[in-house]
């Protein structure tokens, strides 16, 4: 087609380039991963229950943190900008009804393709919801870590999720530094709002861009050849993972525009800050209370066994009333023993040389540390909820805004993972009556198989029992 002295030879607009969210993270598998973290945190005492949730949870959440770490190692490749000469647009045009993104003013871009791959915040939104609650419920909870090696399988998937947590707020921040993105269109044939790639050909970038547009536009033949309506350069980029078929660009106008979208993340960033400071908060807690099971100090807090410190509160209290007299009665002078004494004769400062003495130290030392414990647990108790809660509000609102969903919840893909889960639940429930309609030879078997099993464990018991006699014989 030939430019007229009323219409230029093509108009450039903005557009939006992304890789939607994949399905396995689309708004249903996403609400159904967070009601099924709930579900665990309430059910965590009838064991096959709570298995079946932590289970579909845990394995959900494993599956994003291995995306997170191969979106970081393999970074989409980063194009070189290149200036585009383009024909000059007044302002006020008439072509803004057509084209609601349009560049006027201008006769010369900076094109740099590069696409935003949306799954990066549904993946942040997992790792990180599910570190938060996985993380205190290995701090509060015994039923999952009562034996060591489940304290041990919960320790590596809390590391498992740091990482992940770790790989996706590293690259979330790139997604902001996105360049803008154009479409370059014949005047007109204003493009449909979002247009979907069919693959990148070789012969639609030849030389440079700039020459590739315009051969491409004053080529009738070329132009042809096109599958849209519309040159999208962007449909020249492909990201690890997904197929190029998929990316979408859409038009940007409205909050899609570029200057209006960086506008709102600068917002979103300002109140990134508090979140952000809720997580490292919420994680320091938890990880001194998890500090506190591990190492050998023992504290009259159980810090592990939150309703048992509620209905032991009168014992501990006074505990620690003792405790703090029997560190006030070691920094009375005259109570030390005689090399303390002269320690204490030679400090600097006299009215405080009571506190350095062993004795003293230690008493003190501990009085403080179970001070501080059972105010990590209270601030824990109640940081770490409001931490979750406030974290998904924000992540999913900025979701929101990436767009709708692909599929609607009646599809096949949005409700499967649901069907799954109970399916899963009738059969471990259906499971749990095995000895209610198992025959008589049954059950004699299982009880072989278990006398087998416990003359095994006992094995075990004595022949560390005996290893542990003949080490304190040797020393």
């Amino acid at each position: 087609m030939v430019a007229t002295n009323k219409s230029p030879l093509f108009v450039v607009e903005e557009v939006l380039c992304t890789y939607p969210i994949s399905t396995i993270y689309d708004s249903c598998p996403r609400y159904l991963f967070y009601a099924l973290l709930l579900a665990v945190c309430v059910t965590r005492w009838t064991g096959w229950l709570s298995d079946v949730f932590l289970g579909a949870a845990a394995t959900y959440a494993g599956t994003a943190a291995i995306q997170a770490f191969i979106l970081v190692s393999t970074p989409a490749k980063q194009h070189t900008p290149q200036p585009v000469s383009i024909p000059f647009i007044p302002d006020n045009t008439s072509l803004w009804d057509q084209f609601p993104a349009l560049v006027t003013g201008t006769d010369e871009i900076d094109l740099r393709p590069a696409a935003i791959e949306l799954d990066a915040d549904a993946v942040l939104s997992i790792v990180v919801t599910a570190y938060l609650v996985f993380l205190p419920l290995q701090c509060w909870s015994r039923a999952f870590t009562q034996d060591r090696i489940g304290f041990l399988l919960f320790s590596v998937w809390n590391v498992l999720m740091l990482a992940g947590s770790i790989c996706s707020l590293v690259y979330w921040p790139r997604l902001n530094k996105t360049p803008v993105q154009y479409a370059f269109c014949l005047p007109q044939l204003p493009p449909m709002d979002t247009a979907t790639s069919d693959g990148w050909e070789s012969w639609q970038l030849t030389t440079t861009w700039n020459n590739s547009v315009w051969n491409i536009f004053n080529n009738d033949t070329l132009l042809l050849r096109l599958s849209d309506v519309c040159f999208y350069p962007c449909f020249n980029t492909s990201q690890v993972l997904r197929q190029q078929t998929s990316l979408q660009a859409v038009v940007g106008s409205g909050v899609n525009r570029f200057s209006r979208r960086h506008k709102w993340w600068d917002t979103v960033i300002y109140s990134q800050r508090y979140i952000y400071s809720m997580i490292g908060l919420s994680m320091v807690l938890n990880v001194l209370l998890m500090l506190v099971k591990v190492l050998p100090y023992r504290s009259r807090i159980p810090s592990s066994r939150v309703w048992q410190i509620w209905h032991e509160r009168k014992n501990i209290i006074q505990g620690l009333k003792e405790d703090f007299s029997i560190a006030v009665y070691a920094t009375r002078p005259g109570r030390e023993p005689v090399m303390e004494k002269t320690r204490t004769q030679l400090a600097l400062w006299k009215p405080a040389a009571g506190l350095f003495t062993l004795r003293a130290a230690s008493s003190w030392a501990k009085v403080t540390f179970d001070i501080v414990i059972i105010c990590a647990l209270l601030f824990s108790i109640v940081i770490s909820p409001l931490t979750v809660i406030a974290f998904i509000i924000w992540i999913e609102y900025y979701i929101h805004h990436d767009g709708p969903s692909q599929e609607k919840p009646q599809q096949v893909g949005q409700w499967a993972p649901l069907v799954s889960i109970v399916l899963l639940m009738i059969s471990a429930a259906v499971y749990k009556l095995k000895y209610w309609v198992a025959p008589r030879h049954e059950i004699e078997h299982d009880i072989e198989k278990l006398k087998q099993k416990l003359a095994y464990l006992q094995g075990l018991r004595d022949g560390a029992l005996n290893a542990s006699a003949g080490v304190d014989s040797s020393s």
